[in-house]
């Protein structure tokens, strides 16, 4: 199953895209995907209303649709599957900031999965990953080692440091946009089918993911 765990709607301020467009683009581009995440920045939307829309479009376009946040750390970027009452009781998940230490343990506790995004690009976490590593144990299981918009250069660092540190390797387009150049180039192949997010934060904690590259995306 292929799923991209990293993608922006108009709900993050750097993203004008319905979460429709997405959906309708990956339609028709072949293979196309299982899931979708979004992943907005510093938002994890708990709207009634909006989760009847995901589930219609979900329906209608035959992709699930996983609530995710990229969450602003003192380390860098954070996307955060598995977001609980708990969790947001505990954290204003709007705050820059965060301190990722804390947000990695007890999303842990939670059943959730804490992914670091583009670890070697604007982020502190690529460089401190061993330290890291040592101190969480399995609560920082996997890492982004293909995002869309990396440069290759940083990608490779980020491939090179899960082989060496036993990470589960993920991908994901970071997309903003629903163009080619944005969406549909990279993502994660999951071992098993997945119709919950609570079923996607066991795949990524058991390593049964790798990172896909889309035929024809460069």
């Amino acid at each position: 199953m292929i799923v991209d765990l990293h993608v922006h709607t108009q709900l993050s301020s750097d993203s004008n895209v319905a979460p429709e467009k997405y959906l309708e683009v990956a339609t028709q581009t072949a293979p196309t995907l299982g899931a979708i995440c979004f992943t907005e920045h510093r938002l994890f939307p708990a709207d009634p209303a909006l989760d009847a829309l995901y589930a219609e479009l979900s329906d209608r376009f035959q992709i699930t649709i996983f609530k995710g946040i990229e969450a602003d750390t003192d380390l860098g970027h954070l996307l955060m599957f598995g977001v609980t009452h708990e969790l947001m009781r505990r954290f204003d998940l709007t705050s820059r900031m965060l301190k990722s230490e804390h947000l990695i343990e007890v999303l842990h506790h939670e059943g959730g999965v804490a992914i670091p995004a583009h670890p070697f690009r604007e982020s502190g976490y690529g460089n401190l990953l061993d330290s890291l590593l040592s101190r969480h144990g399995s609560a920082l299981a996997a890492i982004e080692v293909l995002n869309g918009q990396n440069s290759r250069d940083e990608n490779s660092r980020a491939e090179d440091a899960a082989l060496k540190l036993g990470l589960t390797a993920v991908g994901g387009s970071d997309a903003h946009f629903a163009s080619a150049k944005w969406f549909m180039t990279v993502a994660t192949e999951l071992e098993r089918d997945v119709k919950t997010v609570e079923q996607l934060c066991l795949e990524l904690r058991a390593g049964r993911a790798r990172p896909y590259v889309f035929p024809g995306s460069g």
